[in-house]
């Protein structure tokens, strides 16, 4: 009998002791034994340098030991089946701590994350969850979700995006990308599950006319068959269909937090599948860069949020997680030259099945909305206003509304009471000043299931709340102070 074996050290030293028990435990040698250093060394230098890791072998991981039942048990060569978990802690924390009952909010209260290493040399880096408090930069917003797990026998939770490299035998960068949606989906909803590699592959399997493994990639449609069988209503956008308004359909995504699938490529022949989980924080020099606008009539210039110039946080298999750069140049942090002038070719996204109103449709009809109440009821005129488009679900939206003390109780009471769907697209009105604040002063609220020309649920514009139902117009004249903007969607 095997016992558990574990260590606290400080991050700067977690390099040496995982060396040595790669020698000892796995028998290495040196060739991979130092890529698989590499790789380790690449992945800890994203965090700050004062944390404190728990090295615990062995470790029994669910998806390696998926990938090991269905693929490696059966090769030639002798595979491991177990693995190294790594513990991460803002503090130093005592091995005594983990059996001190009176210990344990301390330990819970500096937990960081996890990532498991597993031998299958030199890609090591496995399943793991981060928070992006542990990031030596973090000046990001992104999906996030609460994950339980364990450190030593003690239970934890950590608020991160899932994340792993490839192996590159069964699971490539499509295939991680695919596994980490699931995994935040599954943690996050209750109609989701999360979902092991060898499903994933099985659901591939139906439309293939080869073998599965080893993998070679997936294209963006094989990507969108997947997440549909997996229980989504997937929509796919290419650059070539969609043009200038592709990378903001995308931004309205991001911005809706749903995770989003990207496709790459380059001349050089690079392939690649990320996934573009949030965006950097915008102060005022980007809002004030805000330059095209839309004349409205009445002397109404409305500009676009999603034209915002901001860089993006990616998932890259290749990469340590949170990566971030333009959307235009989604392989920025890549050193290697042949990486150059990679640029988005498709994007899939992974929407709740009954959402039937797309973000284009959603942006054309608020616009629609907006330019009919401004020339027909005048309800606005001289000024100049930015409108955020972007998705939420009615419960986390009413909970917004709930305790939001900045919104006028009338109009807070009549959008409680108002019946809304499963999801709604909400398109804010703000001005340059109070996007800076996190203000706005009007929103449009469109029902999700709808179709592109129906599905006003309200609406409040200047100063006058209405809503619409068989095109008979309920309006309710208000005093309106600005008022905190949604920001549930991306932590």
């Amino acid at each position: 009998m095997h016992l558990i074996s574990y260590e606290i050290v400080p991050i700067a030293e977690v390099s040496q002791l995982i060396d040595k028990l790669f020698e000892e435990k796995y028998s290495l040698h040196k060739y991979p034994k130092n890529n698989s250093i590499v790789q380790l060394n690449n992945y800890l230098n994203s965090l700050k340098e004062d944390i404190y890791v728990l090295v615990e072998y062995p470790y029994v991981d669910k998806v390696y030991r998926d990938s090991y039942y269905h693929y490696y048990s059966s090769k030639n060569q002798n595979y491991h089946r177990d693995c190294v978990r790594l513990s991460f802690f803002n503090k130093d924390i005592d091995k005594t701590f983990f059996r001190d009952a009176e210990k344990h909010k301390e330990i819970r209260e500096s937990y960081l994350g996890f990532v498991v290493l597993r031998p299958t040399f030199p890609q090591v880096i496995g399943r793991s969850v981060i928070a992006p408090s542990a990031l030596k930069e973090s000046n990001f917003k992104s999906c996030i979700t609460s994950v339980s797990t364990t450190a030593n026998g003690l239970k934890l939770n950590v608020k991160g995006f899932p994340h792993a490299s490839q192996n590159s035998e069964t699971i490539t960068c499509a295939e991680t990308t695919i596994w980490c949606i699931m995994e935040y989906f599954g943690m996050r909803y209750p109609e989701y599950t999360p979902t092991l590699p060898s499903k994933i592959s099985k659901i591939l399997a139906a439309q293939s006319f080869e073998r599965i493994w080893p993998s070679k990639g997936l294209t963006a449609q094989q990507i969108s068959y997947a997440l549909r069988e997996l229980g989504f209503g997937v929509k796919v956008y290419s650059n070539a269909a969609y043009g200038k308004d592709f990378l903001q359909l995308l931004r309205i995504y991001v911005e809706s937090g749903i995770p989003v699938v990207v496709a790459i490529q380059n001349a050089q022949g690079i392939g690649h599948a990320q996934c573009v989980i949030g965006r950097a924080k915008y102060d005022g020099p980007e809002i004030d860069g805000l330059s095209t606008f839309e004349d409205f009539g009445n002397n109404v210039n409305v500009f676009d949020f999603e034209t915002m110039t901001l860089e993006h946080v990616f998932m890259d298999d290749n990469h340590p997680p949170y990566r971030v750069s333009q959307l235009e140049s989604p392989a920025g942090f890549y050193s290697q030259p042949e990486w150059a002038d990679c640029v988005i070719t498709n994007f899939v996204v992974p929407l709740y099945s009954k959402i039937y109103l797309d973000a284009g449709e959603a942006r054309a009809y608020a616009k629609s909305i907006l330019r009919r109440y401004i020339n027909n009821l005048k309800i606005l005129n001289d000024v100049d206003i930015v409108m955020k488009v972007f998705l939420a679900s009615s419960r986390s939206y009413k909970d917004y509304l709930n305790s939001n003390a900045t919104l006028d109780p009338v109009v807070k009471e009549l959008l409680l009471r108002s019946p809304m769907p499963k999801f709604v697209w909400i398109s804010e009105i703000s001005n340059k000043e109070l996007l800076k604040e996190e203000n706005v002063n009007g929103f449009l609220i469109i029902d999700a299931t709808a179709t592109k020309s129906h599905g006003l649920i309200a609406g409040l514009v200047g100063k006058t709340y209405f809503t619409e139902n068989l095109n008979e117009i309920l309006q309710i004249n208000i005093s309106l102070q600005p008022f905190k903007c949604y920001q549930n969607n991306l932590s």
